[in-house]
């Protein structure tokens, strides 16, 4: 025999309290209450079905049980539906109430078990369905999770909160493209459904699809296009694409729908200087710093853009009054000391980063450039201190690890060590160019000459044409004896560096 539909029903307005209670078991606020449906599909599922017979003592045990369960004492609860089931073996209702009772004691294994043969007994019930789904879910099981979700789906097509959680467990299962397509069904089916597209777009932006990304918020900002959230995430999109000019056609929208926002105005400056226009960009930006002096950014970005573009007498004047705004800033510093780097003026590079380093002890940028500095300036014994303390921070940190390899290779000095350093630099970025020179160089100073080709030669096919590199790739044919192979090698070179005297030298007859 089977409970009746009066069994079915006086249980309906229990079950939201009780599947509450399930809810803060698992997971407060993650799992959807589902006993609205439950009490609707129960209705639908007996309203053309001829009245069932079933058993008193069951129902007089599974009413108790109920009581019990309202009470909070899930153990008695539990003995309750044990007897009923002794007269009702074949009652999903009960089994499903069993085994709601012992997930709130604890004992989840039981509690599935349960459900599970609830769910058996009555594959159309849909509360049940949800209830292993999310339990599922939520202890990891996710290939049974997905097929509780797909077969919610198909009882209820369409309902946009089963579709959400069925994205959701394909997204665990690595299975992107069903993800999206449930998020298209949800917004074909609900045009006020924004989120599924947000949800899509996110899910794109994540596994680097960014066409579709942007196909997304192209739709969302047609949809709203009053939107600044979905403005602005369109306009990182098309920087992250180099599309410039779409996101300073956006960024200049949004100045004009917020004219108060200075953090706009800093990001189109940003954007503007990222792109081909560089008068509008300074100009921009030398507006920004006039209105506002206190922007670091803006005189980051500005200091940026004239170090890009070589203006670098600017881009110190600038540094200089920058530094006296922000005196405890270390990073405006570094940035003279880049500049330094770059004009050859090593001593006055030298001077700035031990500035900036008193200032912050552990600036990595200050400690890279500053170890590079020493290096040039043949301060050997405070380069590789330098080095040992950044290593010692980070023993992972390759760009160390290179220059480090490198300026040991140049000396000629613990080549060994040098080698094990280039070869952990490359471990992790294999195809670099630089790090393939520095390898190749290291073998040089071995004297493994024909080794030392291989690498060298990877290092300019990586990466192009290098004076430095292209040198080192004349000496290695110097050292096999194709004296005209490394002449050509050091023509190249010169082209790129016609001041370099080494060059010069190496190329008189």
């Amino acid at each position: 025999m089977v409970l009746s539909s009066m069994l079915d029903k006086s249980r309906m307005n229990k079950q939201i309290f009780l599947w509450s209670i399930f809810l803060s078991f698992c997971v407060t606020g993650i799992i959807s209450c589902a006993a609205q449906h439950a009490a609707t599909e129960t209705q639908v599922s007996v309203k053309n079905e001829p009245p069932a017979t079933y058993d008193s003592k069951a129902l007089t045990h599974f009413m108790a049980g109920d009581n019990y369960a309202l009470q909070g004492d899930y153990a008695m609860a539990v003995l309750e539906y044990q007897d009923a089931l002794l007269y009702e073996t074949k009652s999903a209702a009960i089994y499903s109430s069993l085994g709601k009772a012992y997930i709130n004691l604890g004992k989840l294994e039981r509690g599935l078990a349960a459900l599970e043969k609830a769910n058996q007994l009555a594959p159309d019930d849909i509360e049940t369905r949800e209830i292993l789904a999310q339990i599922y879910f939520l202890t990891g099981r996710n290939k049974q999770a997905e097929q509780q979700y797909e077969a919610l789906i198909a009882l209820r097509p369409g309902d946009p909160e089963i579709l959400y959680q069925l994205a959701a467990i394909y997204l665990k299962n690595r299975k992107i493209d069903e993800a999206l397509k449930i998020y298209d069904n949800i917004f074909a089916g609900d045009s006020t459904q924004l989120q599924a597209l947000e949800k899509a777009a996110e899910v794109a932006i994540i596994n680097r699809n960014l066409d579709k990304a942007i196909g997304y918020y192209n739709r969302l900002v047609e949809l709203s296009p009053d939107s600044l959230s979905y403005l602005k995430t369109r306009a990182d999109l098309a920087v992250v694409a180099g599309d410039f000019e779409t996101a300073i056609k956006i960024y200049k929208m949004l100045i004009v729908k917020i004219p108060g926002d200075i953090e706009l105005r800093e990001q189109l400056g940003e954007i503007l200087s990222r792109s081909d226009n560089f008068e509008e960009a300074r100009a921009t930006l030398e507006l920004i710093i006039s209105a506002n002096p206190e922007r670091k950014a803006s005189y980051a970005s500005l200091v940026f853009l004239l170090i890009r573009n070589k203006a670098y007498p600017a881009a110190l004047s600038l540094l200089d009054s920058a530094v006296l705004k922000f005196p405890d800033d270390p990073n405006f510093l570094v940035m003279q000391g880049t500049i330094y780097n770059i004009l050859g003026n090593y001593t006055a590079a030298e001077s700035v980063l031990e500035m900036a380093l008193r200032m912050e002890a552990d600036n990595l940028q200050a400690r890279h450039l500053l170890a590079t500095v020493w290096d040039v300036l043949h301060k050997y014994s405070r380069c590789d201190s330098l080095y040992d303390v950044i290593l010692q921070g980070n023993p992972g940190d390759i760009v160390a690890l290179n220059n480090y390899a490198y300026s040991l290779a140049v000396r000629g000095e613990r080549l060994e060590n040098a080698f094990k350093m280039v070869e952990s630099a490359l471990a992790k970025d294999p195809e670099n160019s630089s790090y393939l020179d520095t390898k190749g160089w290291i073998l040089y100073r071995q004297k493994k000459f024909a080794e030392a080709l291989k690498y060298i030669e990877k290092s300019v096919q990586t990466g192009g044409d290098n004076a430095e590199v292209l040198e080192h790739l004349g000496d290695v044919y110097m050292e096999l004896k194709q004296p005209e192979k490394a002449r050509s090698f050091y023509q190249r070179a010169a082209d790129i560096d016609p001041n370099n005297e080494n060059l010069k030298r190496k190329l008189r007859p």
